[in-house]
């Protein structure tokens, strides 16, 4: 089956999947990718936007059909670029920055009428019915996953979560989630920031051989289970994926810092973890604010995808698990 690559939280699967094709979200990050992405951007943009450009030019076969977001000034870059170097169409959704549902409903209203031309495709009310009954029952199983993963003691460990994350991701949720029970006392913390790719496991393997993640808020996570349709039509969907917790490029950021503040409490974390790429200014102005509205001590990790401060960044992350663990 095809693909149709889309790129934000706030871009319905529901509506992406009704034109039959495989929804696909581009969280790609890995340094050979990110070199080659080169070809076509700046060497000083994001790592993951280089990724993505690359992977997309290199399966452009795969792909049918991209629909981007505004949310990210770099993301919406990579679109651009992507429609003058592949012959698929291209969708950019406005997606407002500040508390505007009119204008998200709007385009997405826009949005169906240009998939339903381009798929040849009327999205009646039970394609949407059953668009939406398919992708709540895998939410409903992730999230039954998810509350294993934030359990005291935590059951499951967000590396193997993250593996199950990306099957949703990539549209290949076909089988029932499983997942092994993995008991752990280690110091609870949460992680937030930049997308999570799918090539980042590694990193969450290296964080939780010494913590337990048991929460996040970083796209390429748990941000889908949030969204739950409680109308089954387009304007459930709207609803839905509009109230979504916000993410940190919407403002201003009161509800963003209050969802942060009630899942860390919630979820009875100890310590952050604050993941962020190169060059996601958006993300690094913000985290000298998160400190110190969480009050929580807080672990920087800067990434750019390549290895070789791996070992510097599994030294940074026993001494701050030991030092979390000094504190209790």
């Amino acid at each position: 089956m095809q693909l149709i690559g889309y790129a934000c939280s706030y871009i319905p699967v529901e509506i992406l999947s009704a034109t039959g094709l495989r929804p696909y979200r581009l969280l790609h990050g890995e340094i050979s990718l990110s070199k080659r992405g080169e070809k076509v951007v700046r060497i000083d943009a994001c790592p993951m936007i280089k990724s993505n450009l690359a992977y997309v030019l290199e399966n452009q076969d795969r792909f049918a059909a991209l629909v981007g977001s505004t949310g990210c000034d770099m993301s919406r870059r990579m679109f651009d670029i992507l429609s003058e170097h592949i012959k698929i169409p291209v969708y950019v959704v406005n997606n407002p920055r500040t508390d505007k549902p009119e204008i998200y409903s709007d385009e997405i209203d826009w949005l169906v009428k240009q998939l339903e031309y381009f798929s040849q495709k009327k999205f009646t009310n039970e394609i949407i019915r059953d668009e939406i009954g398919k992708w709540e029952r895998i939410r409903a199983a992730l999230r039954a996953m998810d509350q294993k993963r934030a359990a005291c003691p935590s059951l499951t460990s967000t590396t193997e979560f993250h593996n199950a994350m990306a099957c949703y991701h990539t549209g290949s949720c076909e089988n029932e989630v499983t997942f092994s029970e993995n008991a752990s006392e280690k110091a609870r913390v949460y992680i937030l920031g930049s997308a999570i790719t799918y090539e980042a496991n590694h990193i969450l393997q290296m964080i939780e051989s010494n913590l337990r993640i048991v929460g996040d808020f970083n796209c390429g996570l748990s941000r889908p289970l949030h969204i739950q349709i409680e109308e089954e039509n387009i304007e459930g969907i709207k609803k839905a994926y509009y109230n979504q917790p916000p993410c940190l490029y919407k403002r201003p950021h009161q509800k963003y810092y209050e969802f942060l503040q009630s899942e860390i409490t919630r979820l009875d974390c100890t310590g952050v973890i604050a993941w962020t790429l190169d060059y996601c200014d958006v993300h690094e102005f913000e985290l000298q604010r998160i400190e110190k509205v969480l009050n929580l001590p807080l672990l920087r990790i800067r990434s750019d995808f390549s290895y070789q401060s791996n070992s510097q960044l599994r030294t940074r992350i026993e001494a701050f698990a030991e030092m979390l663990c000094s504190r209790t």
